[in-house]
């Protein structure tokens, strides 16, 4: 199964980021706390841009369906279902820094696989990720470094790698008034885990745009490159590409919810078999945010 993204080192690049965002902190509209009052005056529009914004402190509870329409050597066309759920937890240190937290619980991993042959179907529960970044506060810029985890708590070999991994992860971007873009870096290195299960070193690249109208809505794009250092030189990458569609809905007094859909073809793949197309569903409940802040102000002495 194929996922979906040296503290000092990262501590030094969070001050540097930190220092040379502080002359644009002083506006922090896309980086306030967002309370339940303020989520209900934002336009369906702002939610969607701080939504789709990867360093942003808004709250959201994603749920992910995956459905991958893949060739199966000797059996054709076959079906691979994933549903993943990715809440976004980001908390102000203080008044120029973030913390944003990201798991992503992979709840549900129908694949088929082939055992001598025979065309056999594995169904559990997969792999977690968790994502852990410091972001300066800034208004146009997006920056973040930080931490990546892969835990082995799939039940099935088949649904995942059966390895702890650690690696950096990064984000750089661009958010103006009409668009965003952006791109997130994660690498993993195996480093624990069964010892019957390959090594692991992976690199997976989201490049993201999106240009935001009126009403909630917004066009884009945001597929996952895929390197697996480890596979056959010329079998190293997955590179799907593809457009989606989303918009805000606000139902009477509700808290916003972020609706969208995916549709990605993938030219380059490890070989002939492999994922060909892939339909992503996500539904993404916006909520205040449970830990207010910043947890530290700049006046503030020990």
């Amino acid at each position: 199964m194929r996922r979906r993204p040296i503290v000092p080192c990262v501590a030094c690049l969070a001050v540097l980021l930190t220092l040379r965002a502080a002359p644009a902190a002083a506006e922090q509209s896309p980086d306030e706390i967002q309370t339940h009052g303020r989520l209900q005056r934002q336009s369906p529009t702002e939610v969607n841009k701080n939504v789709t914004d990867p360093v942003s402190t808004t709250w959201s509870l994603k749920l992910e369906n995956d459905v991958t329409f893949l060739e199966v050597e000797g059996h054709g066309t076959q079906v691979e279902e994933t549903l993943k759920f990715q809440p976004t937890m980001p908390v102000l240190l203080t008044p120029r820094l973030k913390l944003i937290a990201r798991p992503e619980f992979t709840l549900l991993d129908s694949e088929p696989y082939t055992n001598q042959g025979d065309l056999r179907r594995a169904t559990g529960v997969g792999d977690t990720i968790l994502d852990v970044v410091l972001s300066p506060v800034s208004t146009s810029w997006r920056l973040g470094v930080g931490s990546t985890f892969v835990f082995p708590t799939a039940n099935l070999d088949q649904t995942g790698q059966g390895k702890w991994q650690a690696g950096p992860a990064g984000v750089v971007g661009y958010r103006a008034t009409t668009w965003l873009a952006a791109l997130i870096a994660q690498q993993w290195w195996s480093f624990a885990g069964s010892a019957s299960r390959s090594s692991v070193s992976e690199l997976h690249l989201q490049y993201l745009a999106s240009y935001f109208f009126a009403g909630g809505w917004s066009v884009g794009t945001a597929p996952t490159i895929e390197f697996d250092w480890r596979a056959t030189p010329g079998t190293q990458v997955t590179f799907p590409l593809g457009p989606n569609v989303a918009k805000v809905v606000k139902l009477a007094d509700a808290l916003p919810v972020k609706l969208e859909i995916d549709a990605l073809y993938v030219p380059v793949r490890p070989d002939q078999n492999g994922d060909r197309f892939i339909i992503q569903v996500k539904i993404t409940p916006v909520i205040p945010a449970l830990i207010p802040g910043p947890l530290r102000t700049t006046g503030e002495r020990r």
